[in-house]
């Protein structure tokens, strides 16, 4: 994913004509909502909407989410995230679609919250060590 995020802006910068840029490129571009993702996603693993709004700790607010009637946060994005035991890479990936921030392993926060996942640890596991470091809690 870098490497063609990487190849398309270097393009981009050397491109005269943006139109034809987004002619060639049209395939490339990020055009999956939240929800359409999210529900693809949960069709993947064969999880139920319940599990994940109870995994997650966002509760019913989790089927407004997959339904697409209300933007979530990126902290509850992060959430869901862990509610749907989503990899590292997957996690990213619906943080970019959302517009949000990725995770940075060069913020604290960030880096815990990467530790959580990678280690398979639950929102809530992770959010007792957030609170340790005296950091903001996800949910």
């Amino acid at each position: 994913m870098a490497a063609i995020t990487d190849n398309l802006l270097k393009e981009l910068k050397n491109t005269s004509d943006i139109e034809a840029f987004f002619k060639t490129h049209e395939m490339d571009f990020l055009h999956k909502t939240t929800a359409e993702y999210l529900t693809e996603i949960q069709g993947v693993k064969g999880i139920s909407t319940s599990s994940v709004a109870e995994d997650s700790g966002v509760g019913e607010y989790t089927y407004k989410i997959f339904k697409g009637t209300k933007k979530p946060s990126r902290d509850i994005l992060i959430a869901i995230a862990f509610g749907m035991k989503l990899s590292l890479e997957e996690t990213q990936f619906v943080l970019r679609i959302s517009k949000f921030a990725v995770l940075d392993s060069r913020d604290k926060r960030d880096a815990i919250i990467i530790y959580g996942i990678t280690h398979e640890m639950t929102v809530f596991q992770t959010d007792d060590m957030l609170d340790e470091n005296n950091l903001v809690t996800i949910n």
